[in-house]
C-alpha cells in the first residue's frame, strides 16, 4: 500500500508549512489527487484520516480530497485539451502529436489553513 507513503510525504509538505507559519491549529487541508495518478483515492482518504491526521495538530481538521482531470497542452496551437475528451493521441484542434500532459497526474497539498 504505497497511499501510506505517499500520506507520509504529504504531512510533511504539511509540517514544513506549519514550522513556516507558526500554527498551532490545523483547520482545513485540502488534497488535489489526479485522475491519472494511480493513487487509490480511497486507500489515501483512509491513511491520512485515520492514521495520520490523528496523532498531529491537524486532528479534527477538515479534510478535502479534490479529484483533478488529466489535462493536456499541444506544443503547436497551445489548445488545452481534457484527455478524457480526446478521441486520438493527437490535438482535436490542429491534429498535432505533440502533446504535453499539464494536470491530473500527481498527488499535492493544495491548501492548508490554520491557526
Amino acid at each position: 500500500m504505497h497511499e501510506h507513503g505517499i500520506g507520509r510525504e504529504l504531512w510533511a509538505v504539511i509540517e514544513e508549512h506549519i514550522k513556516q507559519h507558526n500554527l498551532k491549529k490545523i483547520t482545513k487541508i485540502s488534497i488535489i489527487i489526479g485522475k491519472a495518478s494511480g493513487i487509490e483515492k480511497e486507500l489515501l482518504v483512509h491513511t491520512m484520516k485515520d492514521h495520520i491526521i490523528p496523532k498531529t495538530i491537524a486532528k479534527g481538521c477538515e479534510l478535502e480530497f479534490i479529484d483533478e482531470n488529466l489535462t493536456a497542452l499541444c506544443n503547436v496551437c497551445q489548445e488545452k485539451i481534457e484527455i478524457h475528451k480526446m478521441e486520438a493521441a493527437c490535438c482535436p484542434k490542429c491534429g498535432s502529436g505533440d502533446i504535453s500532459t499539464i494536470a491530473g497526474n500527481d498527488v499535492f497539498v493544495k491548501s492548508i489553513e490554520g491557526e
